[in-house]
C-alpha cells in the first residue's frame, strides 16, 4: 500500500482541476474543442470533477514511478510554492496558446515537442521527467480519445484516436507542473 499525504493530494488535484477547467473554457471559447452537452460556459458539470480525479491519478503514477525508477531523488523532495507556481504558469500558457493557435496544428505540435525537448535538456532528473513525460501524453491522448469515442467531447482537428497531435505536447509541459506540485505539496 503507497503512504501519502492526502492533504497534499487534494490540494494538488484541487489547483491543477481548477486551472485546467479554466484552460478548457478557452478552448470551447475558441473552438479547439465542443461537449454536446453544456451547463455553463459551454462546459458540462462533470469537466472539474474529471480533472480533479485526473490530477488525483497522476500524483499516484507520479509515486509509483517514483519508487520504481533509480535516480530520482530531486524529483522527490520537499520542493517550493514559488517553482510551483512557475510551472504551473507556464503549463497553463502551453494550454491557452493551443486554444489560439489550434488553427495550425502542425506549427502547435512543433512549438510544443520542441520546446519540452529544449525544457527537459535543462531539468533535474532527466530520466525520470522523460518517462513521466511520455506516460502522461499517452494517458492524456488515450483519456481523452475515450471521451471522444463516449460522444462526451468532440475536438475541431483530431489526428488520432479523436484527439489532435498537440495534445501530447500539452501533457508533456503538465509533467513539470506535476513534478514541481508533487514536491511541493505532497513531499513535505
Amino acid at each position: 500500500m503507497i503512504s501519502m499525504n492526502l492533504r497534499g493530494v487534494a490540494m494538488l488535484a484541487a489547483i491543477g482541476a481548477a486551472v485546467a477547467t479554466l484552460c478548457d473554457g478557452i478552448h470551447v471559447y475558441t473552438g479547439t474543442l465542443a461537449y454536446p452537452e453544456h451547463n455553463w460556459f459551454g462546459q458540462p458539470w462533470w469537466v472539474f470533477p474529471n480533472f480533479f480525479v485526473v490530477f488525483v491519478a497522476m500524483a499516484l503514477v507520479y509515486r509509483m514511478l517514483s519508487g520504481v525508477m533509480p535516480g530520482t531523488a530531486a524529483s522527490t523532495r520537499p520542493g517550493d510554492l514559488r517553482a510551483f507556481i512557475e510551472t504551473l504558469t507556464l503549463f497553463a500558457l502551453v494550454y491557452i496558446l493551443s486554444g489560439f493557435g489550434n488553427h495550425d496544428p502542425q506549427a502547435l505540435c512543433l512549438v510544443f515537442y520542441i520546446s519540452f525537448a529544449l525544457r527537459w535538456l535543462v531539468t533535474y532528473d532527466r530520466g525520470f521527467m522523460l518517462v513521466l513525460s511520455v506516460l502522461m501524453a499517452i494517458g492524456g491522448m488515450v483519456g481523452e480519445g475515450l471521451l471522444t469515442k463516449m460522444d462526451m467531447v468532440h475536438y475541431r482537428e483530431p489526428d488520432i484516436f479523436g484527439v489532435p497531435w498537440w495534445l501530447g505536447g500539452l501533457y508533456m509541459h503538465g509533467a513539470f507542473a506535476l513534478r514541481e506540485g508533487y514536491r511541493c505539496f505532497i513531499s513535505r
